[in-house]
């Protein structure tokens, strides 16, 4: 059955959908000028966080910053993209426990770095969230969890959440609110907002630095035990720093990452968490974390190995 509309049904028609066109097109206009806005607000609020800690040398307006996720309170939760999105991603964590301030001070030096020697890392593929955390990092006193009082690094969807999570946290930890996992795995913001990066750049390695351990601490997959050790306990005399296994937790980044779905995932403990010593911890590990950006890793799963020159 045909349907005849009169000339002036149609014109009416046409006009409504320019006018939807239209209206979509400003809502996207006013969206997207909004999320600057938004963005610009935060990087002058960290701007001045981090001037209040002593680091004058950094920038937040050096780097080119997106966000599509806000924390509890609405803050961005920022990543910058670098490279060549063909090549293998490597994805950096920092300020995922809001009161390590030098894991944010190293991500943010990282990434002007790079954002200023574009020519060395033109063939690479690196996304870096320095501030995974922004609640806790903002919060007087800064806190390791987040706005509803939950431990990011605790909080991941694992196959062993269910069963053990706030079992392991009762158990080992006494309820000790600071390594709270949440009711549910991937209930909080901040961890949805890991995921996603994860999802969407689909890493071969993460590094996540974390404080005041004090170590290296690799969380998976399996892998060629031989090089790697060797590539690792290299690593680990040039900087002075320990190597050792700390294990897995049922929420853990080491657990959803490395053990679950075979991305090399490196966590890098700093050997304090303080802030006046973000500059000394980044001059110290800057050369381990150019080396982990060019390991040349070949993911075979199960199995992870080194490529060739694993000593780089």
């Amino acid at each position: 059955m045909k349907i005849w509309l009169s000339p002036v049904t149609t014109i009416k028609t046409l006009f409504l959908c320019l006018l939807v066109i239209f209206a979509a097109s400003g809502y996207a206009a006013a969206s997207e000028a909004s999320q600057k806005k938004e963005l610009k607000v935060f990087l002058d609020a960290l701007g001045q966080r981090c001037t209040a800690l002593g680091w004058t040398d950094i920038r937040t307006d050096d780097v080119p910053w997106q966000f599509y996720r806000t924390s509890e309170l609405k803050r961005p939760m920022i990543f910058a993209q670098f490279g060549s999105p063909k090549s293998s991603c490597t994805l950096f964590l920092g300020g995922v426990h809001g009161d390590e301030p030098p894991t944010v001070y190293i991500m943010l030096r990282l990434a002007q770095y790079i954002r200023t020697n574009p020519a060395l890392f033109r063939d690479k593929c690196i996304i870096i969230a320095p501030l995974v955390n922004p609640d806790g990092f903002f919060a007087t006193p800064p806190r390791r969890v987040n706005s509803r009082g939950v431990d990011i690094n605790r909080n991941f969807p694992t196959k062993e959440f269910p069963g053990s999570a706030l079992q392991d946290w009762e158990r080992k930890y006494h309820r000790n609110k600071r390594y709270y996992p949440g009711k549910k795995g991937g209930s909080e913001r901040e961890t949805m907002f890991q995921i996603a990066l994860i999802k969407r750049f689909k890493p071969q390695k993460i590094l996540s630095v974390h404080s005041p351990l004090n170590m290296y601490d690799f969380d998976g997959p399996s892998s060629d035990l031989d090089s790697f050790s060797n590539w690792l306990e290299t690593v680990s005399q040039e900087t002075n720093h320990p190597l050792k296994k700390y294990g897995f937790y049922p929420g853990s980044l080491g657990n959803y990452a490395g053990r679950e779905r075979n991305i090399f995932t490196l966590t890098l403990e700093l050997p304090s968490s303080d802030p006046g010593k973000g500059n000394q911890y980044y001059q110290q590990f800057q050369p381990a974390i150019m080396k982990f950006l060019n390991l040349p890793v070949s993911i075979q799963p199960p199995f992870l190995r080194l490529s060739n020159n694993p000593s780089r």
